[in-house]
């Protein structure tokens, strides 16, 4: 019994070691091509407050999401910071945020440094405090006790075209506070030594060091997908795209009908709280790469945002605003190797939406 229990300690404890090297020694994105793998929640959602942990500050030199280990991946430096909550903003004892932009991966900056992603640009230029609800949906931002008791006046909400027709739809009513279970849950969420407990359980269920290793085994093997690009642009190079040509077919009446009703009840929702809503969608890149995909120019978004605005739901016109940036001025809206918009993509989006809440009062 005793051999065999010597055995036993001496097979797991390399592991152990391993282990505590990468919770307690190593920094928390050593075994990541990106901060997002290194910090987004992957088990403990009801205990952290937020999709990443909390009080994060990281310098880190990335790679894009469709290129990365590649000889194509652009390696750029990037600084995050999470706040008290988990979602990318400074940490400030301001508790009052007059704009508060909800959405997906774009929202929240993935391959961005800080000072570039949406909300902080669109603070710069309004001169008005904004927050990054990202990435969440609009029912996780109704639900939350925080914008109860501080509502917002203006909530954007973005959304990348290809997950614009799987959103789910709002019954509208307006939340009633939470019940004592809740309660208790919000007041575990503040204790700091369950946080960090939270945290260091939550790394070690991600493995980002046996996932590391697995990819790295793939790559000597290749074992891993081909990734060259399938595309060169003559004027920005080589390509990557998530979805390719797949990307730009038709989508079906009934399918923008489904997802015209749905941001409907947003709309509804936010405006029995005395809410003002607007809806950003973001063009798929391969929308605005259609020609290079040698594909049928996509009307999807045109055709809902025509249809939002009909029914008198503010919308940005993004469609046209990238594909004439693109088209006409040639202006790289997107990361080369990556799924995500670029600085160039981002900046437009604030400009568009500036220009609609100084000029549109409701």
């Amino acid at each position: 019994m005793k051999k065999i229990l010597c055995k036993l300690i001496i097979f797991i404890l390399p592991f152990l070691v391993g282990i505590s090297i990468e919770l307690f020694i190593l920094p928390i994105d050593y075994f990541t091509f990106r901060v997002w793998e290194a910090i987004i929640v992957k088990k403990f959602n009801n205990i952290l407050p937020g999709p990443f942990y909390p009080n994060v500050r990281i310098q880190k030199i990335e790679e894009g999401d469709l290129a990365h280990h590649t000889k194509f991946a652009i390696k750029k430096t990037v600084v995050w910071y999470t706040d008290r909550y988990g979602y990318r903003k400074i940490d400030l004892d301001n508790e009052y945020y007059p704009i508060v932009i909800v959405g997906d991966s774009n929202i929240a900056g993935s391959g961005l440094n800080q000072e570039d992603i949406l909300s902080e640009v669109l603070e710069r230029k309004l001169n008005m405090k904004v927050y990054p609800f990202a990435p969440e949906g609009i029912g996780k931002l109704i639900k939350n006790e925080r914008f109860k008791e501080k509502s917002p006046k203006i909530v954007v909400f973005g959304a990348v075209e290809r997950e614009i027709p799987y959103l789910s739809p709002l019954k509208t009513k307006i939340y009633k506070s939470g019940s004592y279970i809740k309660e208790k849950i919000r007041s575990l969420r503040e204790n700091r030594f369950l946080e960090n407990i939270s945290i260091y359980l939550d790394r070690f269920y991600k493995a980002n060091m046996l996932n590391f290793l697995r990819a790295s085994l793939r790559r000597i093997f290749n074992i891993t997908k081909d990734s060259n690009p399938q595309y060169i642009d003559p004027d920005f190079g080589p390509i990557f795209f998530l979805q390719g040509p797949a990307a730009n077919q038709d989508v079906k009446d009934e399918i923008l009908k489904k997802a015209l009703n749905t941001i409907k009840t947003y709309n509804e929702a936010l405006k029995t709280r005395g809410i003002r809503f607007i809806f950003l969608p973001i063009p798929e890149k391969e929308n605005i790469f259609y020609k290079l995909l040698n594909t049928k120019r996509p009307v999807f978004l045109e055709k809902l945002i025509a249809e939002l605005k009909r029914e008198g739901i503010e919308v940005i016109d993004t469609q046209k605003a990238f594909e004439q940036s693109f088209q006409k001025h040639k202006i790289l809206l997107y990361q080369t190797d990556d799924t995500h918009w670029n600085e160039n993509g981002v900046k437009l989006a604030a400009e568009l939406l500036a220009y609609h809440i100084t000029n549109n009062h409701r």
